[in-house]
């Protein structure tokens, strides 16, 4: 059920004391000012301010408060006392009405509750000695309703107000769950692709470490370029967590020319060879297909640059942890229209710990950012190994395709091991 403002006991509260001291001086003053009227008494005075108190007491009954409000008023006008403020108590328990609970229900509540108020207080004038003045009736029914009237617009302005803050918190924690993801994701990459590839450089490390330290030097130099590169990119990371910086959509998105540095790394395809290294340590032949129109720095914009580059990584990594017979990768990149096709192919038998992995983060990884950027993956088993192929849309305009940073090394658009 909706709140209201008057749900809320304290502002409650506040207009019943408020209210009750204003009909209490008015009803005085205007026993005073109206010859003829009765003098205002402890009944008088009881019957003005029931309404005041049935708005403290009965904010739960909205029906009975309303009965009991008009009943007092038209008891108080019947007895012969001085027309005016007493009358505030009962449009104040409209108003009161109007202001809690269920917004449909308590618009019918207090327009009905006006009508009987109305219909009591003219009854009650017919009923009295004085002379029952029909435009200062028609004054009071109009006050009435310009009082519900702004009741209403209070309430719907309230209402429109929290429905924008809550929309604006769900926002919020939808961009803090988006951000989480784009950061395990860039996380899971960095560190899968980086600790495989430091895990196969110590491996043989070990192995020649007593036969050939030439060799041996060799795999700890890379497992120190690749520790390296893998705390810059975790750094970069974390900086975006600090707010330390622009860091773009996480999917290699370039920053407009005049924002700062961006802070997550961006990729072009250029620097895909560079990710066959570990493999190539374990003798696995990893061959490059990249389509020669694709090959210049900036041909492809940036952020369907990264998510190519990712899925690239991710599956070089998952054929190092997960196909150990696999001898020969294949990774094609090709122009069709206006669709980037992406695939890697490996020789790893058809059955294999990939189908365990499809359930891990590596393949989500892979589809929540194919699938960011408006394409389709498809992963599983092929006729000589584990298959991805990933279709990313280019947009007609390219304007926005900027140079990505990658790594100086590799540019062929073909490389064996």
């Amino acid at each position: 059920m909706d709140r209201g403002p008057l749900d809320r006991w304290r502002p409650r509260l506040f207009l019943a004391v408020a209210l009750a001291v204003v009909v209490t001086v008015g009803t005085f003053g205007a026993s005073h000012w109206q010859p003829g009227a009765r003098d205002v008494d402890a009944l008088g005075l009881l019957l003005a301010l029931v309404g005041p108190v049935v708005l403290l007491a009965l904010p739960r009954r909205p029906v009975l408060a309303v009965v009991l409000a008009a009943g007092a008023v038209g008891t108080y006008l019947a007895l012969g006392y001085a027309w005016g403020p007493a009358l505030g108590g009962t449009v104040g328990v409209l108003v009161m009405v109007l202001l809690t609970g269920q917004p449909a229900r308590a618009r019918v509540v207090a327009w009905s509750g006006a009508l009987l108020m109305w219909g009591v207080v003219v009854g009650a004038a017919a009923l009295r000695d004085d002379e029952t003045r029909v435009g200062g009736l028609l004054g009071g029914a109009a006050w009435t309703a310009v009082a519900l009237l702004v009741a209403t617009g209070i309430r719907e302005r309230l209402a429109r107000a929290a429905a924008w803050r809550a929309a604006r918190a769900d926002r919020e924690r939808t961009a803090v769950a988006t951000e989480r993801l784009r950061i395990a994701r860039e996380l899971h990459d960095v560190l899968a692709h980086s600790l495989s590839a430091i895990n196969v450089q110590a491996g043989v490390g070990l192995h020649l470490l007593d036969r050939d330290v030439d060799q041996a030097r060799s795999a700890l130099a890379s497992i120190k370029a690749t520790s390296r590169d893998a705390l810059d990119e975790v750094r970069a990371v974390l900086g975006v967590v600090r707010g330390e910086g622009d860091g773009g959509d996480g999917d290699g998105v370039t920053p407009p020319t005049d924002a700062p540095e961006p802070r997550t790394p961006t990729w072009d395809l250029a620097a895909l060879p560079r990710l066959a290294e570990p493999l190539r340590a374990r003798g696995v032949t990893v061959r490059f297909d990249v389509d020669p129109a694709l090959r210049p720095s900036g041909t492809v914009p940036a952020h369907v640059a990264g998510v190519a580059y990712r899925v690239v990584q991710e599956s070089l990594t998952n054929v190092g942890r997960h196909a150990p017979r696999a001898r020969t990768v294949v990774v094609r990149v090709a122009r069709d229209d206006d669709l980037l096709r992406v695939t890697v192919d490996d020789d790893g038998g058809p059955v294999g710990a990939h189908d365990g992995d499809a359930a891990g983060y590596g393949l989500r990884g892979m589809r929540e950012r194919v699938e960011g950027a408006g394409g389709a993956l498809a992963a599983g088993p092929a006729a000589r190994g584990f298959a991805v192929a990933a279709t990313i849309p280019l947009p007609t305009d390219v304007s926005d395709a900027q140079p990505a940073r990658a790594p100086q090394g590799s540019d062929s658009s073909q490389e064996d091991a």
